[in-house]
């Protein structure tokens, strides 16, 4: 007996000594000063999507390591073309016992929907984890980085780079992994400096007939102020082709950072945290998004949304713009007059806010013709300056969007929504009508809201850690999908609040849909494992999924179907024993597929409104001219008008009354001050009348 507890002992030791998990700054803690009822939101008249499995659930392999087996910050499953394969590629890390190392695999899925491979990419028994990976637009190659110890001398971790040579006729013909980043890495604050969690993103090279991947990976060690966490990126990028991948060449990397993020990690002018992901466009525009954290008190609190874009395949510099995420709302009054969030010790009101929080684990894509990025979310209901009330269920998805055309952010709830979802002003729990008035009181006259909790495990302490946020989409068609895990009444049931002590082990997965580009989202689709439940999936009858990860694309399986790909853990243990809840019994990767039927829009997405057509620019990319050419129904009063990505008007081409009929127009990259503008993304927006329709064009050197 002895034995085996100090062989538990050196097992948990060892997992703690090599999982450089993210960092938790905890908040601080306030009790309500009564008993709140639980309420559940019920809606009779749910608008949600038709749906079935289209690829019932199948196991990968067996993991003991019971925590995030993809990414934190991208997608884990990405599809190959249709001409260069028409499979998908799904990676994550596994212990496939309780004893193994902890390595990183892959598994092919052929377009069918069967298994084919599955195997580790590298042949060392080597400590690794967190891998990324991209899908090659031509070749249909996957590239994947990781991070592990592969040298045996340095405490660091290393990142490392593989590539598949799928092209030559089959999946597994892995290049043997390659280190690209290690603690002789030049960076800012070297040697301290450690960069883990690598991401891959491929897109566009500024040489044609190549393209460039991105190896895009956050720094581990704290800020030198404050010991606090901030983590500044390193960004690796190399051009290549398929000769490269051919000659089994390790590709010629270049380094590089972002100032800001640089400044914030050194704590100049103040410590901040970013909690952000990063997409790369199909023109060579990176774009990190997400929100930050500052100390302004004594922990931190939500500060800024913000994105950093760079329109030239990572090269030269971001712009950085911010906004506000700070949503002050009106402490609710309970029917004897005393407000619902008091200070216990001083009777008096608690000043409250929404704000992002508990959403660190979610990735961003482009969508809409490229002119906006989107992440899902949380937001939660804190106390000012730095405090939650982790007792009480107050945190509730929303989509975070910001439009490059019109230099603009906004969210919308998801759900709950409220009256109005659009509106850029966080939904009420306990004012679901919005008409200023508190929806319903217990029996003792104390306000109460429809409880939200989006994390499928129940504890608050461990919400920063196990929080999951998935966005994906099709471009052409205009749809979107987001995927979360719903934990509301499994948190109930581990109270146990009375009426939901049998939830206690379900949490359910939740997805909404948009097939608008984001305009509009459809009730979510819940699914679960509770038998007898409305929202029971026989499918997943003895499951607890977790980790949710979805595809990269949603497949167009015609009449408005879009099939959306998922892989996630099924635990055998309620609660990540990495995380030290749940036993150390171990779980099973799943892929599964569902269909959804996409609803109907009056107007199609991208179909241009008929009393005006926009083509898209020609040449494009150009230089040093391109060709703009529009049609007219009618006659109208028409301008067409040149934005760079700031969303600044840099060019009017035409201003003036039209005749119908069509209409070329070039543009020499002059602005409105007759001086040569720089490469890059621009926009070009075409008005006549009432319409209005934008397209995006690129500039190069």
């Amino acid at each position: 007996m002895k034995k085996l507890i100090i062989i538990l002992i050196i097992f948990t030791l060892s997992i703690s000594l090599f999982s450089k998990l993210q960092k938790q700054v905890m908040k601080n803690s306030e009790k309500l000063t009564f008993h709140k009822q639980a309420r559940v939101f019920q809606n009779p008249s749910r608008d949600v999507p038709e749906w079935e499995f289209s690829i019932d659930p199948v196991g990968i392999i067996t993991n003991y390591y019971d925590y995030q087996p993809g990414s934190y910050n991208s997608l884990s499953l990405r599809k190959q073309p249709a001409d260069a394969g028409n499979g998908m590629y799904a990676i994550f890390h596994s212990m496939e016992t309780a004893a193994s190392t902890r390595r990183v695999y892959y598994t092919y899925i052929d377009d069918a929907g069967n298994i084919s491979n599955i195997a580790t990419i590298g042949t060392d028994d080597i400590h690794e984890g967190y891998p990324g990976i991209d899908i090659d637009p031509v070749s249909g190659d996957p590239i994947v980085t990781w991070h592990g110890n592969f040298e045996a001398a340095s405490v660091d971790l290393e990142i490392v780079v593989s590539y598949d040579l799928f092209h030559l006729g089959s999946p597994g013909l892995w290049k043997d992994p390659f280190t690209i980043l290690d603690e002789a890495t030049p960076s800012p604050n070297a040697p301290a400096d450690e960069f883990n969690w690598p991401y891959a993103y491929i897109g566009p090279s500024p040489d044609p007939n190549k393209r460039r991947v991105y190896v895009i990976s956050t720094n581990y060690d704290n800020c030198p102020v404050n010991n606090l966490p901030s983590e500044n990126v390193m960004i690796a990028y190399a051009d290549f082709d398929e000769n490269d991948f051919n000659m089994q060449s390790e590709l010629d990397w270049t380094y590089r950072t972002i100032d800001i993020l640089d400044d914030w990690h050194m704590g100049i002018p103040e410590w901040i945290r970013p909690f952000q992901a990063a997409s790369v466009s199909d023109d060579g525009t990176i774009a990190f998004f997400g929100y930050t954290a500052t100390d302004d008190a004594s922990t931190p609190m939500a500060d800024k949304m913000y994105v950093l874009i760079n329109d030239n395949y990572g090269e030269g510099e971001f712009t950085y713009t911010e906004t506000s995420c700070y949503y002050g709302v009106d402490n609710p009054m309970n029917q004897d007059g005393t407000y619902a969030f008091e200070d216990p010790d001083t009777g008096l009101p608690h000043e409250i806010y929404f704000a992002p929080s508990l959403c660190n684990h979610q990735n961003v894509i482009f969508h809409d013709n490229g002119t906006k990025l989107s992440f899902l979310g949380n937001m939660n209901m804190l106390i000012y300056p730095d405090s939650w009330y982790p007792e009480r269920l107050l945190m509730y998805p929303k989509i975070y969007t910001y439009d490059i055309t019109n230099d603009e952010f906004s969210f919308k709830d998801v759900f709950l929504t409220g009256a109005n979802p659009n509106d850029d002003v966080p939904m009420l729990p306990w004012d679901l009508n919005e008409d200023g008035i508190v929806d319903e009181y217990d029996d003792d006259g104390n306000v109460t809201w429809v409880d939200g909790w989006s994390v499928y495990h129940y504890d608050p302490d461990a919400a920063f850690h196990e929080n999951r946020w998935q966005i994906t989409n099709n471009d052409e068609k205009g749809w979107l999908a987001a995927v979360w895990s719903e934990g509301t009444k499994a948190r109930l049931g581990n109270v146990p609040e009375p009426g939901f002590e049998d939830w206690a082990e379900y949490p359910e997965i939740a997805i909404i849909v948009s097939s608008d580009n984001g305009a509009t989202w459809s009730d979510p689709i819940i699914i679960n494992a509770k038998s007898g439940d409305d929202n029971y999936a026989p499918e997943l009858d003895g499951m607890i999924p977790c980790y949710i990860y979805t595809g990269d694309v949603i497949e167009d399986m015609g009449n408005n179907v879009g099939r959306l790909h998922l892989m996630f853990l099924d635990d055998n243990s309620y609660g990540s024993f990495i995380q030290s809840h749940g036993e150390n019994l171990g779980g099973t990767m799943i892929y599964t597929a569902i269909d959804i039927e996409f609803p109907p829009t009056s107007v199609e997405p991208h179909t241009i409104p008929a009393a005006i057509q926009l083509e898209q620019n020609y040449p494009n990319p150009f230089n040093p001219s391109t060709s703009i050419s529009y049609n007219l129904q009618n006659a109208a009063d028409v301008t067409l008008d040149i934005y760079n990505v700031k969303g600044q008007k840099v060019r009017t081409l035409v201003n003036e009354h039209k005749t119908s009929g069509s209409f070329t127009v070039d543009w020499n990259g002059i602005d409105n001050e007759n001086n040569k503008v720089t490469s890059g993304v621009y926009f070009y927006k075409l008005t006549a009348g009432q319409d209005t329709v934008t397209k995006k064009m690129l500039m190069l050197k």
